[in-house]
C-alpha cells in the first residue's frame, strides 16, 4: 500500500507480519529480492534490530523496501505497486526492478517517475477518464518536449 506502515519491533517480525511462521531463510530471500538485505545484515542486531515507532530508525527508501519484502514473503502471483519506489535513488530502483523481473511476478506499476515506467513491458496512461496504451517512443518524445520547455 502507498501508506503502509512498519510497527515497533524487530525487522524480521515486520517483514513476517502476515506470515509469523515464516523461516528466517524465507525472510532473507524476500529481503534480498527487495534489495534491503545487505543494509539489514549490516545493522548490529541484523534482522532482530528494532525499527522504532512507525519505522522511525529507517530511511524512507529502507522503509519502502522492508514493506516490499513483506509483500514478497507472501509469494504473490500479481503485485500491485503504487509509487512503491518513490523514495529510492535511480540505481537502487533499477536493482529492485531487476530483482522483481527475475522473480517473474506480474506487476501492475502505478508511477510518475520515468525510472519506474521505463521498466514496464506495457505502458498505459489515464487521460480524460480513459485508459490508453502509450508507445515508448511517444512517451519519450513527450518527456523530451517537457524537458525542453523547462527553464534552465
Amino acid at each position: 500500500m502507498q501508506a503502509d506502515t512498519l510497527f515497533a519491533g524487530a525487522l524480521a517480525d515486520n517483514i513476517a507480519l502476515a506470515n509469523p511462521e515464516a523461516s528466517l531463510d524465507d525472510i532473507v530471500a524476500a529481503s534480498r529480492a527487495a534489495a534491503v538485505h545487505d543494509e539489514i545484515a549490516a545493522l548490529p542486531m541484523g534482522y532482530q534490530s528494532l525499527v522504532g515507532d512507525m519505522g522511525s530508525v529507517l530511511s524512507g527508501g529502507q522503509q519502502q523496501r522492508v514493506l516490499l519484502a513483506r509483500a514478497l514473503l507472501a509469494k504473490p502471483r500479481v503485485l500491485v505497486l503504487d509509487e512503491a519506489t518513490s523514495h529510492l535513488d535511480s540505481l537502487r530502483e533499477r536493482q529492485v526492478n531487476d530483482n522483481l523481473r527475475a522473480l517473474g511476478i506480474t506487476r501492475v506499476v502505478i508511477a510518475h517517475r520515468w525510472e519506474s515506467i521505463v521498466q514496464c513491458d506495457r505502458i498505459m496512461r489515464l487521460s480524460g477518464g480513459r485508459l490508453e496504451e502509450v508507445s515508448r517512443q511517444v512517451l519519450e518524445g513527450s518527456l523530451l518536449r517537457q524537458s525542453d520547455a523547462e527553464p534552465v
